[in-house]
């Protein structure tokens, strides 16, 4: 049986574990938070909260893999983070004066054009090696770094950037023209 840590009343193992953890992961999460965000000012405190949910529910359940309920609740903060703002924005808009016109819809042309060039990109990530998608995406998309892609996938940092240059490499020739 472990002692309690007088200040939080967790085993002093699991206060020695969860620092470990802050530390590998809390450069991550305010870089993931940065970029989903756009914002350097509210991204320490969506650390905080992330990882006082991942100490909070790791009290009550043993977690197996950290860094991935870690991302899984990131990913929670944020949907949270922009329904609060959006819902800050709708209570502080003015709304429209009777008289004025409301801006006109969207262009069915541009949406069109949205909606062929996604289908493009899509097939083009789709026709990539599963692995070397899985690499591209964690990189591109989720943020991570390639330290961080590898140590997910076990491999050396060198074969995630030999995925990366094929990815890129397919990518550029199937760039569109014009």
């Amino acid at each position: 049986m472990f002692e309690p840590d007088p200040a939080t009343g967790i085993p002093t193992d699991s206060v020695e574990s969860f620092t470990a953890l802050y530390r590998r992961e809390a450069g991550w999460l305010n870089r993931f938070f940065q970029a989903r965000l756009r914002s350097v000012e509210d991204a320490p405190d969506l650390v905080q909260e992330t990882m006082m949910r991942f100490l909070r529910a790791s009290e009550r359940t043993t977690i197996e893999a950290p860094e991935h309920y870690l991302r899984r609740i990131a990913a929670n903060v944020v949907r949270k983070h922009v329904s609060r703002d959006s819902t800050k924005l709708s209570q502080n808009s003015i709304p429209f004066i009777e008289d004025m016109e409301a801006p006109i819809g969207t262009d069915p042309h541009r949406e069109l054009e949205g909606r062929e060039e996604l289908e493009h990109w899509d097939g083009v990530l789709a026709r990539l090696k599963p692995k070397t998608r899985e690499i591209f995406l964690l990189s591109r998309v989720d943020g991570w770094t390639y330290k961080e892609i590898a140590a997910h996938c076990r491999m050396t940092i060198w074969g995630v950037k030999k995925h990366m240059m094929k990815a890129i490499a397919h990518i550029d020739r199937n760039r569109r023209a014009g």
